[in-house]
């Protein structure tokens, strides 16, 4: 009776489900055995940004010094930037009146392109409309440079081809996700080109910071990160992906956002489940069924 006992409990915790496999783990398999790359994320997915440190800031720019570590729990933030339609399908459901001058940037056919032109408290009724948040802005931070500390979201170098910037020469926003180099080490796209960001900070010194004192820090300007298609990083805008850029909550400028949520506790997978059995019963595989 105690060894069948043991092997329903067995099975009882190798059925229960394993943890949700990843895009990167589902990836096509060619016959040749090499890994095709993953497709593109879908408008509305979102990314797993796992738990640990990154570096945050940098100590060549003022309202972005002293470079320092954070340790973050994984969050999950949207693959791309909100679009219009998605935010055509909040007003419309919600009933919600936006103080936003969205119209003015939108036109039959854009659906697909990143809303713009919102303000803070608009991106937030969004956010809370489908059970998400506006990240903070360490969370933008990491999503965008990875835990390497890149200087932009493909790494050090900057290229004006890879993103939606000014000097890539659009000069208008594009469908998100078109900029396919535009994208984080996590997979995260158009984060240095398309629209800014509104994240859910307002504009403070960072801890340690020499220029605490700097009137920009006392105006009450909210964080926006991120570039976008009117400005020129390798120029006078000089855009990182540390870049903190302070609006005040009810600007517009064509601004946009995307949404975070916090991750739930990581399912335990079949593998773990295993070793967790050989830990509580040193003799299981020795067990015979009666």
């Amino acid at each position: 009776m105690k060894q069948r006992l043991l092997w329903i409990f067995a099975l009882m915790i190798l059925v229960l489900p394993a943890g949700c496999a990843t895009a990167e783990e589902e990836a096509v398999v060619d016959e040749a055995g090499a890994e095709a790359e993953p497709a593109q994320p879908n408008i509305g997915d979102m990314v797993l940004i796992p738990a640990g440190e990154f570096i945050m800031g940098n100590d060549k720019d003022k309202f972005a010094s002293p470079q320092h570590k954070v340790n973050l729990p994984a969050f999950y933030i949207d693959a791309y930037e909100v679009t219009f339609g998605q935010w055509i399908q909040f007003v419309t459901e919600s009933g919600y009146s936006e103080e936003s001058d969205w119209r003015s940037f939108y036109s039959v056919g854009k659906e697909n392109f990143p809303v713009a032109n919102i303000t803070l408290d608009d991106a937030k009724a969004y956010a809370k409309w489908a059970g998400k948040r506006l990240p903070t802005e360490a969370e933008w931070e990491k999503a965008a440079r990875g835990t390497e500390g890149f200087l932009y979201p493909w790494g050090n170098t900057w290229d004006p081809t890879k993103s939606n910037c000014g000097e890539y020469g659009i000069r208008n926003t594009v469908e998100v996700g078109q900029m396919r180099l535009d994208k984080s080490p996590y997979g995260v796209y158009d984060m240095m080109g398309n629209v800014q960001e509104w994240t859910a900070d307002p504009l403070k010194p960072y801890k340690g910071s020499k220029n605490a004192g700097d009137e920009v820090f006392r105006r009450g300007y909210h964080v926006v990160r991120g570039g976008s298609f009117v400005m020129f990083p390798s120029r006078g805008d000089g855009m990182f992906a540390y870049t903190r850029s302070g609006y005040f909550p009810k600007a517009q400028y064509g601004l946009g956002f995307r949404c975070a949520k916090d991750a739930e506790p990581p399912q335990t997978t079949f593998n773990e489940k295993a070793k967790l059995l050989a830990l509580l019963f040193p003799n299981f595989d020795q067990l015979e069924l009666r």
